[in-house]
């Protein structure tokens, strides 16, 4: 038996001329994202490469698959995203890419799951459930995989949020006012929920981005200290080091040994 879809956020953005949007490199550990370029052109950066997606493009992210967004707009650009529950894989769990032949329907789609998103349950929906099966039609061939321990939806749209901001300044107290919490109440749920505090997860979130950008980019410590939030190379440092019981330097160093050898 496998989990329904469970759609958790739809974000849309209009980028004026002249203007520029960048998300930095995250992943979202349970949720499938998907991006539609209603026009203009959008850089996606996966798995140290980057693609240009063009105007009517779909794309499917799998979860826990690192990825950055840009647009560098010379006109005005619209894109749309959506956070999904994954129940089903693409096959290899790699990035999916397809151009719909009918935009105008696929704008449909994308209106009415806006509309059902602001139900009361849009999880129970059978809409809901119809739209995004489309949608998976569209741009993937799924196989089912088995059904799994799911966080509470109210929590999933937190945790997609602290991942994709972890390099901004962490404040408990907004994070737990957008849930409609105290402080108190907020970081009891989400230690529940999640296993971690709020804190040791923006933490955790934050040593997965440098540790992806050791891996796969040439940027200085410093570059990746700034890029995960540290005011300073000494303060990430020292993060790094005690989370991961070596220096951010020996770490990439022994990982370049490693490729070497293969």
């Amino acid at each position: 038996m496998t989990r329904d879809f469970e759609l958790h956020a739809i974000e849309s953005k209009t980028v004026a001329n002249g203007q520029s949007v960048h998300i930095p490199l995250h992943r979202h550990e349970q949720l499938a994202e998907w991006l539609w370029v209603e026009s203009g052109e959008l850089e996606l950066i996966a798995n140290a490469e980057c693609l240009t997606l063009g105007t009517g493009a779909l794309a499917l992210i799998p979860p826990g698959q690192w990825h950055a967004l840009s647009f560098a707009s010379s006109s005005e650009q619209r894109y749309q995203r959506l956070l999904v529950t994954h129940p089903l894989e693409s096959a290899n769990d790699t990035i999916c890419f397809a151009y719909p032949a009918h935009p105008a329907f696929l704008a449909s789609v994308m209106d009415e799951l806006a509309r059902e998103l602001q139900q009361a349950n849009p999880a129970s929906s059978r809409q809901v459930q119809l739209l995004l099966r489309w949608l998976y039609g569209t741009a993937a061939k799924p196989q089912s995989v088995p059904a799994q321990t799911a966080i509470p939806s109210k929590m999933e749209s937190i945790l997609h949020q602290m991942e994709e901001t972890c390099h901004l300044p962490f404040s408990l107290e907004s994070t737990a006012a957008a849930s409609a919490l105290s402080k108190f109440h907020f970081s009891r749920h989400f230690k529940k929920s999640v296993g971690q505090t709020p804190l040791q997860f923006v933490i955790s979130c934050r040593m997965e981005r440098a540790r992806q950008l050791l891996l796969t980019s040439e940027q200085s410590v410093a570059d990746i200290a700034g890029d995960c939030g540290y005011k300073s190379p000494t303060q990430f440092h020292a993060a790094f080091t005690r989370h991961s019981g070596s220096t951010p330097k020996r770490f990439r160093e022994h990982l370049t040994t490693l490729e070497a050898k293969r």
